[in-house]
């Protein structure tokens, strides 16, 4: 192993465990090394020993952090709390602690469903379902089905909220009720213009339905996916104008006129979407829409995060959060490694190089079966497995959620680094109590010999190819 001396690379201070990885000896070191291996022999493990900070020294790639260039503030990481999941973590106190606990991940940010979402154990439904006609007072409006045995969203949050305090909630809508629709459907079809206003009211009520049992919405998206309209699952297609005159003229003034803090997240889709590339572009630049929203929600099936910068360029000031992404089980890449390599370039590294506040994958458990869900995604794989008999399996994305989240802490900065694209993603932080936080990754073929350097102090590690790796220190 190796520490660092003067300009040079001494082989002294550490050794190397019998899988190979260098292993720090120095218990008087200061760096933290916490490594996940493509090769799943290390998982999210803590090595024993510290790495000693040092003089500047050089290697093969010095990674340099500016802590005097400050980037955005980090809301949290999580997931998504459909459903489906809920069904799984009710009463199930070991997986709700591997997720929120100080022993498990300490995730900080958790999504909810406004009504249901493809991943649900029964059938779809809002919260305002009428056998015929309208209902334009709401009379009708309950939250009650967040509470029931196949559906226990409201207890589960309250149970998180329990482990967590802190935890913050962002809400998204999948549909709004049938009744509002062109097509008289949970499925498809989009809002009639005429139920602008009343689906504003349906979205206060549910924001203080919500808050009357506890669960404060941190943040709220008006529609998720607005241009993935299915007709197999819950959804609703919404364009970008028609977002901004929802934002604008309904939504935005019936929520800055309450005494509720929830923020407003626009467009909630991919990078890009073909039928309009330029879909948050359009909601920034509405003259209504941005006196309500400076926020735009990104999911990865498709697109690059680059397209980011499309935004970025235009409006420096404008918010950025990542709010889904699954793992998918059964096509190219999806190896342990392999979707670590995508995840770090597409979701982590992508986003948060890029503006992003938050980090949120999509379920946090599913069944063996990778449901129970309603919808499309049979192959959409959840932050844990729970199977029919109770074992807990923690699935690649436990993990990568770990190397950030059990790290970095709300209120946490971005900091500058410089970045190597396919030989060395990373992203570095500042914790609000001073200490620092690097996250690397190798997706390259080879190990890499690299050092980093903050101010006057440095240290050096040999990064096995494949591997995730945090490092901490104050």
């Amino acid at each position: 192993m190796i520490t660092l001396i003067g300009g040079s690379f001494l082989f002294l201070a550490c050794g190397y465990d019998d899988d190979g990885i260098q292993r720090p000896e120095s218990v008087e070191g200061e760096v933290s090394v916490i490594i996940t291996t493509s090769d799943e022999i290390s998982l999210l493990r803590e090595l024993p020993g510290r790495l000693p900070l040092v003089a500047p020294s050089q290697a093969n790639l010095v990674i340099t952090i500016d802590d005097t260039q400050t980037l955005q503030t980090i809301d949290g990481f999580g997931g998504a709390l459909t459903g489906s999941t809920a069904v799984l973590l009710n009463g199930n106190n070991d997986a709700i602690d591997m997720l929120f606990g100080e022993n498990g991940i300490r995730l900080s940010y958790t999504r909810l469903t406004v009504g249901a979402s493809d991943f649900n154990g029964s059938e779809a439904f809002t919260y305002n379902d009428i056998p015929s006609g309208e209902d334009l007072s709401l009379d009708q409006f309950s939250i009650d089905r967040d509470k029931a045995d196949d559906n226990p969203v409201i207890p589960m949050a309250m149970s998180i909220l329990n482990v967590n305090s802190d935890m913050k909630f962002l809400a998204s809508p999948w549909t709004a009720p049938a009744w509002m629709k062109t097509n008289n459907s949970l499925n498809g079809g989009s809002l009639q213009t005429q139920y602008f206003n009343v689906y504003s009211d349906y979205l206060m009520r549910y924001l203080n339905a919500y808050k009357d049992e506890g669960i404060d919405i941190h943040t709220i998206t008006v529609q998720n996916e607005p241009l993935n309209a299915l007709d197999t699952s819950p959804t609703m297609f919404m364009s970008a104008t028609d977002q901004a005159d929802f934002i604008g003229d309904h939504f935005g003034p019936k929520l800055a006129a309450s005494d509720l803090t929830t923020k407003i997240i626009a467009y909630d889709h991919n990078f890009t979407v073909n039928e309009d590339p330029d879909y948050p572009v359009t909601i920034l630049s509405d003259p209504e829409a941005s006196q309500y929203t400076n926020a735009i929600g990104y999911h990865a099936y498709g697109g690059q995060p680059e397209d980011i910068e499309r935004v970025t360029n235009q409006f420096p000031n404008a918010e950025i959060y990542f709010t889904e992404q699954s793992g998918i089980i059964g096509t190219d890449g999806t190896n342990f490694g392999g979707e670590i390599n995508w995840f770090m370039r597409n979701v982590f590294m992508g986003s948060l190089r890029r503006g992003a506040k938050t980090v949120l994958l999509w379920n946090l458990a599913l069944n063996e079966n990778n449901g129970p869900e309603i919808g499309e995604c049979r192959v959409c794989r959840g932050v844990l497995k729970i199977t029919s008999g109770g074992t807990i399996i923690k699935n690649v994305e436990y993990y990568m959620l770990g190397h950030f989240a059990k790290y970095v802490d709300p209120g946490a900065t971005v900091i500058s680094t410089e970045n190597f694209p396919g030989t060395l993603e990373n992203v570095a932080f500042k914790n609000p109590n001073g200490s620092y936080v690097l996250v690397v990754q190798n997706p390259s073929s080879s190990t890499q010999e690299i050092s980093v350097v903050l101010g006057s102090e440095s240290f050096g590690y040999i990064v096995p190819r494949g591997a995730l790796i945090t490092f901490k220190w104050n």
